[in-house]
């Protein structure tokens, strides 16, 4: 062991997910430097656009700031600098290295402002650290909301992800969107993020749900549903059995040519027994199509098998799952042309998701990230059916 790695491994979780990011593997030193702030950063930094995908990794704190989303997310806020605003939406709330850099962020003078699902964070000590530190009233700068729901209908929960970042380093109106809860049961799951790097569209967009449902003024309503250039965006609630927006999606997909990937944390009820029946038909119409789901119906599984449609278990012998609410869309349109479309976000294929406040988030994914998104599901699927999933 080289005497850097020793020095990673016995500094705090925080300064060693820095450590790790930064001087573990370009030899800079993240001590302060004259007057500047504790827990920022030095020198110049531009956010890398694309995917970031989770693989899991043991839930200590030091390997928890390992994950590649979580060490991901711990290197944004670490170059937010004085005077910039960091927002947070987040089901469930545990990991104590992102609150110390959440602390660290508001000491240093950055606005910032988390939502977390009530029943999923209330009894964590992350959560309590930065009660104490930023506080709970949504007027201010900083805060902390335990949400119990929102104003945007009467069956609301926060079971969104998202991260949004005025500015980070060089780089302005930062979106990570995704699967991952900041928990530390998430860093023993593979998850998906995706981050949106000077795309001010896309900002405003989650910049106004974030307003809609810290509710300290009048919501929009629910449905809403921005095009964002190649890109759009569905915030529920606002949609039912009949008019969702992801039954729409894939039913309007050819089905000759077509691939299908999807990485589905739960897949049940009415609404997933309809999906079912939608990807079952796409399969007897010619299209490949893989499943790997953790938390699906039995008949639905068996719908899906009926048309030729691979599935396996999400779940491995050592308690790793999948978390993600994945769908990699791949077909071919009249023209001939080649079309790659990626669903992401914090929707599962259940008739709960649609009351809830819940993002589905078709992209338009640059080439390498698609490849990555490929490489990484081939991987689970080959994990799964090495465990005879």
């Amino acid at each position: 062991m080289s005497a850097r790695e020793r020095v990673c491994r016995l500094l705090g979780p925080l300064l060693a997910a820095l450590l790790l990011v930064t001087a573990c593997t370009d030899a800079r030193s993240d001590e302060p430097r004259g007057d500047q702030p504790a827990g920022l950063v030095p020198g110049p930094y531009d956010v890398r656009p694309g995917v970031v995908l989770g693989t899991p990794v043991d839930d200590t704190e030091t390997q928890a700031a390992e994950h590649p989303v979580v060490a991901r997310l711990l290197e944004l806020i670490a170059h937010t600098p004085k005077g910039e605003r960091i927002r947070i939406i987040t089901r469930s709330f545990s990991l104590h290295p992102v609150a110390d850099a959440l602390v660290d962020a508001h000491q240093r003078g950055v606005s910032v402002q988390i939502i977390a699902n009530r029943f999923a964070s209330k009894s964590f000590r992350a959560v309590a650290k930065m009660r104490d530190e930023v506080g709970t009233d949504r007027r201010k700068d900083s805060f902390i909301y335990l949400s119990s729901g929102s104003r945007r209908g009467p069956r609301t929960g926060t079971h969104q992800k998202t991260w949004t970042f005025s500015r980070v380093g060089d780089s302005r109106h930062v979106v990570m969107v995704g699967s991952a809860n900041l928990s530390y049961y998430s860093t023993q799951q593979y998850s998906d993020m995706y981050v949106f790097v000077d795309r001010t569209d896309v900002w405003r967009a989650f910049d106004r749900d974030f307003r809609d449902q810290v509710g300290i003024e009048e919501p929009r309503g629910p449905g809403y549903a921005p095009v964002l250039g190649k890109d759009r965006a569905w915030f529920f609630p606002g949609w039912d059995e009949e008019t969702d927006p992801v039954q729409a999606l894939l039913r309007d997909l050819p089905a000759r040519g077509t691939v299908l990937r999807f990485a589905m944390y739960a897949w049940h009820s009415e609404r997933g027994r309809r999906l079912a029946e939608i990807v079952a038909d796409k399969a007897r119409g010619g299209a490949r199509v893989q499943v790997i789901s953790l938390n699906i119906g039995k008949e639905i599984v068996a719908s899906l098998r009926a048309a030729g449609v691979e599935v396996h278990s999400a779940r491995f012998r050592n308690g790793n799952d999948v978390h993600s609410k994945l769908s990699l869309l791949e077909w071919t349109a009249p023209d001939g042309a080649r079309h790659r479309r990626v669903i992401t976000g914090s929707d599962n294929f259940g008739s709960d998701s649609l009351p809830r406040d819940e993002l589905a988030l078709e992209i338009a994914p640059d080439r390498g990230s698609w490849r990555r998104y490929v490489r990484w599901y081939d991987a689970i699927i080959e994990r799964a059916a090495g465990e005879g999933h």
